[in-house]
């Protein structure tokens, strides 16, 4: 049985996804900034309550490009910044046991992943440890033998032994 992460396809979902933030907060921004200028050049006789009113939209939309910059969009940087550094990562193959796996879902860098715990043989002593996966859906029982990939302790293919 194999598990395996398709890089390629999260890596375009994660830019794609990026990118489509990236333009609806630029549009978003243009528009605030253009229809503040407006209310401010085309105000008549009620110039005060125009520029209240700007005033009132522009620290309305500081405070959501606060919450978007701090939040939502380091998130997404995060989630693509490690798919993009794959290629020139480390992804070490080892041969682990497989011990249980948890339904609890973690923040890890920039990814919403399940933990797993392992144990590598490492010549006569044993080290526990824990590492991620994607999915939740792992078809491993405890004690089984697998030989795994990973890169950033986030599982990215494994294969059961016989």
């Amino acid at each position: 049985m194999n598990y395996c992460v398709d890089i390629d396809y999260e890596y375009q979902k994660a830019k794609s996804i990026l990118f489509r933030h990236s333009l609806v907060f630029s549009i978003i921004f243009t528009l605030v900034i253009v229809g503040d200028v407006l209310l401010v050049i085309l105000a008549s006789e009620e110039y005060l309550v125009n520029l209240i009113i700007a005033i009132v939209i522009t620290i309305l939309f500081s405070w959501l490009a606060i919450y978007f910059f701090s939040n939502v969009y380091s998130g997404l940087n995060a989630k693509y910044r490690y798919f993009k550094g794959y290629d020139s990562g480390i992804k070490p193959v080892e041969e682990v046991e497989f011990l249980k796996k948890s339904n609890e879902l973690c923040y890890v860098n920039g990814l919403y992943v399940y933990p797993l715990y392992v144990r590598y043989h490492i010549g006569l002593s044993c080290q526990d440890k824990v590492i991620f996966a994607l999915k939740n859906d792992l078809p491993y029982e405890i004690g089984d033998r697998l030989t795994i990939t990973t890169y950033q302790r986030i599982l990215l293919s494994a294969e059961k032994h016989a």
